[in-house]
């Protein structure tokens, strides 16, 4: 009696051992999922912002130009341009933490959340390359 009692606590512990490190393997995994996607997200925003300030200098290179053109000295379009920067710059410093913090926090929570559908456009991408 005592040494079928002795396997059971043994296979017991040997069961909760082997379900604690198929949990941790699926933690690890699914903590490597979102750091993918969020290195990814991350990745695409940066190439979006680095076109979108090339696309705002040039922008402004030629507003303060045509400014400068009109009033008869190039340096003052450059002037209000720079000027209305400094204008924004204060508006974004004063507003900004009330205008970002909703949607970056709705992004984190988006990336965080979309395991699921993630999941489905693995085994889709894997059935797709296992079928070529």
């Amino acid at each position: 009696m005592k040494n079928s009692l002795g396997n059971h606590f043994e296979n017991f512990t040997q069961d909760t051992k082997e379900a604690i490190n198929h949990s941790l393997d699926y933690y690890k995994l699914d903590l490597l999922k979102k750091t993918a996607l969020s290195l990814i997200t991350g990745g695409q925003f940066i190439i979006k912002i680095g076109i979108l300030v090339l696309v705002l200098l040039f922008l402004s290179i030629g507003l303060s130009f045509l400014i400068g053109n009109q009033l008869g000295s190039v340096s003052y379009g450059f002037f209000i341009v720079g000027g209305v920067y400094i204008i924004i710059l204060i508006l974004v410093n004063l507003l900004g933490k009330k205008l970002l913090e909703k949607p970056v926090l709705k992004f984190l929570n988006k990336i965080l959340n979309s395991g699921d559908k993630l999941d489905e456009e693995l085994r889709q991408d894997l059935t797709k390359s296992s079928d070529l």
